[in-house]
């Protein structure tokens, strides 16, 4: 047992240990710093995107690598949302881990300035486009007012929601049980006659129409309310 060891030899010796043993240790901020730089290199997300990193836990000690450290994820796979990405030494002294980050992606989207009812149909004074954290969304949100103005909406809405294309659809112009007239054209000459929709209808669509005069059943283009045309 060493006794008697002068005070300045003892501290000097305590003091190269410590520094000796930090400089062992990985350190927590070099993986993190690895780990930023991969997914900036890596990440293929539309808009503007930000990076939380999960901390290491304090307490894991990891020795130092001799190294360059090596980053992966399992599926070569970086998304929005809660992510896992790996760190690995191949040095002489190999250790391996899994960190977590948080990636959150912001994109202009439209939006709906008031709230609006189910089957309303959706006006520019309704819509508003905003920046908006989409991480969590699917990928099927509008981002031109163009996609959705003029569509009819499927349930009641707030102020503030982002608008999916799951939400609208185009609107019925003509609805079951609608007295129409049916157009016929040529280039000579056109013909318009009584009918009587079997069926609802939105712009384009073919439906099913009753002509009025003869009784039959035909297939007709929804043009607008009340009109729809036959082509022979």
């Amino acid at each position: 047992m060493i006794k008697n060891i002068p005070l300045t030899l003892a501290l000097a010796f305590i003091f190269s240990f410590t520094v000796h043993a930090e400089q062992g240790s990985q350190s927590h901020e070099s993986i993190a710093e690895a780990v930023k730089v991969y997914i900036d290199q890596n990440i293929n997300l539309p808009g503007e995107y930000e990076v939380s990193l999960i901390p290491l836990d304090s307490r894991l000690k990891l020795p130092q690598c001799a190294e360059p450290l090596e980053v992966f994820t399992t599926n070569n796979l970086i998304k929005a949302g809660r992510t896992t990405i790996g760190v690995r030494c191949n040095s002489e002294k190999k250790w391996s881990i899994f960190t977590s980050a948080i990636i959150k992606t912001y994109q202009m989207v439209v939006v709906l300035s008031r709230p609006i009812q189910r089957g309303e149909i959706i006006t520019q004074q309704h819509l508003a486009i905003e920046k908006r954290d989409v991480s969590n969304l699917r990928e099927d949100f509008a981002t031109q007012i163009e996609q959705v103005e003029n569509k009819q909406v499927m349930r009641q809405l707030d102020a503030g929601t982002i608008l999916s294309l799951r939400n609208v659809a185009d609107p019925k112009l003509i609805k079951r049980g609608d007295r129409v007239i049916i157009s016929t054209t040529r280039p000579n000459f056109s013909i318009k006659m009584s009918g009587l929709a079997m069926m609802d209808g939105t712009k384009g669509q073919l439906i099913s129409i009753k002509n009025q005069n003869s009784g039959r059943i035909i297939n007709a283009t929804v043009i607008e309310p009340g009109l729809v045309s036959v082509n022979y």
